[in-house]
């Protein structure tokens, strides 16, 4: 059995292999190596075990050591673990002056941590370190609410820190710090690197009579961690003026215990984040669940709601709220205002007829889908579209505001301006500061130019305070292929003549063949009817940099798609020979073609399109087998990301009752594959 020194021993060999990018045979895969990262020196048994039942699958691989022993050191600490949750535990690693701690994210260690005098965080690894004259005080206050920290306790016990022999203390160059009508007065003596700190600030004004610096408080917290890095320097009168170090009583949201979705903790954190950032941006990677983060958040403030969104997201928005119960929703759709005290969801394209009424509904909330959709903005710095103008108007005036986009920087880095504006980030006061700073900005003889990038690094590091954003392969919760079902809403005129004659004709039937004569019509009205919905929400996965892959039934829809994608796309239908479907496949594997529009039986088998994540199904098949075998064309081998796929189905038609057959189904492949499974035009006939 392998001892706790030799498993953190194999988990650093493990690590040395850097970030994995491919499956190259070294160090951990993407997963793994996101928890084990996390894991130090001194372990706890339920981190041991979790560890070691990881490190089994590297065995005689990566790690040239005996699986079975490997094996047998998992059951061991399992044994240990007394039923000790993971998520609770806390590991250390002793260094010179300091003592860092890894754990999952707590809001309650973190106010813990934030009470010792010396501590920092640190962002890249995402640990905090403790100064090593007070790390067991704290270990001890974390233990007594319930963190699992006991292992490192009994280890500093058992093994003191000794500390170096005091040295002649440095001189120390101290930052004094005036406060006038929300204005800072930094004086120091001369010190180059305070002085370079302080003008990469956006905001800051140099006074020489005085030798002095004057910024505004707002731009504290940009200054404190530049500061952090330079030695032997005093800046403790800024804390006072951070809102990030003093501590917050932090708000969390409430789920409702008659709530029909569970949320994953991921969500559960991005919408605790919302709740109390008041005016914040959710950039989560596309498919991580935004949507129902901010609805968790926004339920969890009193007052009326709105919703901006995409028109062919509408639906799935009132669909996503009504998880919880009792929740009243008014869609609105260009016909007039309804006054709503619940929810009320409008889309982009009909904001500025609705802007009054809007501004005078004192909304507590306001969340805004696809906030890209808002991005334009000239180059003094004013909105450049009514879309992006009747943004700015509606966020100046609620209290709560959540911009949720996938792609907060979508072609350009001025595209995240109006963003920055809409949550009062200190970097939107000045636009020309901020595009000479981050947007490369030079003057090209007809005037300023701003469409470049630069101190990206700095950038992030500066708004990350306003943005969470995460990468689904950080949110391990989820998992390997998500389907979204979106309801839209159609025109109804030819559908409802066609089901009033098969209702009428319904009883003379005899047979599944007659049945399927009108179920087919049917199906053909709906997929004509969707296929504006499909394109809508495939524009917008392309200007987030996506590629896209759809499917459907119809040659006409396929024909539609590539009159409107043109030059980016390729299709893939029954008429097509084989030299011809080999083209358009390497064609879109290969980067050429950013669209690849399929027949869902000619391009659901044996063919690779890994070269997307993203699958939009416009219109339904009879057998759920076809969907499973068309969902893998992006989700097998060489696949490296979490596969979306988007179904649409049309509300107040059948496509309902086929999303809930092909929603259950899907969800147990096994009754699906290998020919087990036919057809659902049964259960279908029986349910309509």
């Amino acid at each position: 059995m392998f001892s706790p020194k030799q498993l953190t021993d194999f988990n650093n060999f493990m690590l040395s292999g850097g970030v994995p990018d491919c499956y190259d045979k070294t160090g951990y895969n993407k997963p793994d190596f996101s928890v084990c990262m996390g894991y130090l020196d001194i372990l706890t048994n339920s981190q041991l075990a979790d560890l070691s039942s990881r490190l089994v699958k590297y065995c005689n691989t990566q790690l040239h050591i005996n699986q079975e022993e490997m094996a047998e050191t998992a059951n061991y600490y399992n044994s240990l673990t007394n039923n000790t949750q993971l998520s609770t535990a806390i590991s250390i690693k002793i260094r010179d002056n300091f003592t860092e701690l890894a754990f999952d994210y707590n809001w309650e260690y973190v106010s813990i941590i934030k009470k010792a005098k010396n501590r920092k965080y640190i962002s890249d690894s995402k640990t905090w370190y403790v100064h090593n004259s007070e790390i067991i005080a704290i270990l001890e206050k974390l233990q007594s609410i319930e963190a699992d920290c006991k292992a490192s306790l009994e280890y500093l016990q058992n093994n003191p820190i000794i500390t170096e022999t005091e040295k002649p203390k440095p001189v120390i160059t101290t930052i004094k710090v005036t406060e006038n009508n929300n204005k800072l007065t930094l004086s120091s003596p001369y010190h180059a690197e305070i002085i370079t700190a302080i003008k990469s600030l956006c905001n800051r004004k140099y006074e020489p009579n005085t030798k002095s610096w004057i910024i505004p408080i707002e731009e504290v917290q940009n200054l404190i961690p530049k500061l952090e890095k330079i030695k032997e320097i005093d800046f403790s009168q800024l804390f006072q003026y951070n809102n990030i170090i003093p501590e917050v009583q932090e708000l969390k949201i409430i789920i409702p215990d008659n709530m029909t979705k569970i949320p994953f903790e991921h969500q559960i954190v991005a919408a605790n984040f919302l709740l109390n950032k008041k005016k914040a941006i959710l950039a989560d990677e596309m498919g991580g669940g935004k949507t129902f983060s901010a609805i968790l958040a926004a339920n969890n403030i009193q007052g009326k709601k709105l919703i901006v969104c995409p028109a062919s997201l509408k639906l799935n928005w009132q669909k996503e709220i009504n998880f919880i119960p009792e929740q009243i929703t008014e869609v609105i759709n260009g016909k007039g205002w309804i006054d709503c005290n619940g929810w009320t969801i409008v889309n982009y394209d009909i904001l500025c007829k609705h802007i009054d009424k809007i501004l005078e509904s004192n909304f507590s909330v306001v969340i805004f889908d696809e906030i890209h959709y808002c991005k334009a903005v000239s180059n003094s710095g004013k909105a450049s579209s009514k879309r992006a103008e009747m943004f700015l108007r509606i966020a100046e005036k609620v209290e709560n505001i959540y911009l949720l986009t996938g792609t907060p920087i979508t072609n350009h880095t001025k595209d995240i301006f109006n963003l920055l504006k809409a949550v009062k980030h200190p970097l939107a006061k000045k636009f020309f500061a901020f595009g000479q700073r981050y947007c490369n900005a030079y003057n090209n003889g007809y005037g300023w130019d701003f469409n470049g990038s630069s101190n990206t690094e700095e950038l992030h590091e500066k708004i990350k305070h306003f943005m969470m954003r995460r990468l689904k392969s950080e949110m391990l919760d989820l998992p390997e292929k998500i389907r979204t079902f979106i309801p839209v809403q159609i025109k109804l005129t030819e559908y409802n003549k066609k089901i009033k004659e098969y209702m009428n004709n319904r009883k003379s039937m005899s047979n599944q063949g007659e049945h399927l004569v009108y179920l087919n019509a049917m199906r053909h009205i709906l997929a004509k009817e969707k296929v504006c919905y499909t394109i809508d929400i495939a524009k917008n996965l392309l200007e987030q940099g996506q590629k896209i892959v759809i499917l459907t039934n119809y040659n006409f829809v396929v024909e539609k798609l590539i009159e409107e994608f043109g030059n980016i796309a390729v299709k893939l239908t029954g008429d097509c020979n084989q030299e011809q479907r080999q083209k358009a496949v390497e064609d879109f594997q290969n980067g050429n073609k950013k669209v690849f529009i399929g027949n869902l039986i000619a391009a659901g088998v044996g063919i690779t399109l890994t070269a997307s994540q993203n699958i939009i199904v416009n219109d339904y098949d009879w057998v759920p087998a076809n969907h499973a075998q068309g969902e893998d064309r992006i989700h097998r081998i060489g696949q490296e990301k979490i596969a979306n796929i988007q179904y649409i189905y049309a509300s107040q038609t059948f496509d309902e009752n086929i999303t809930q057959l092909l929603e259950k189904k899907l969800n147990n492949i096994s009754q699906i594959v290998d020919g087990k499974e036919d057809s659902f035009l049964g259960e279908l006939i029986e349910i309509i």
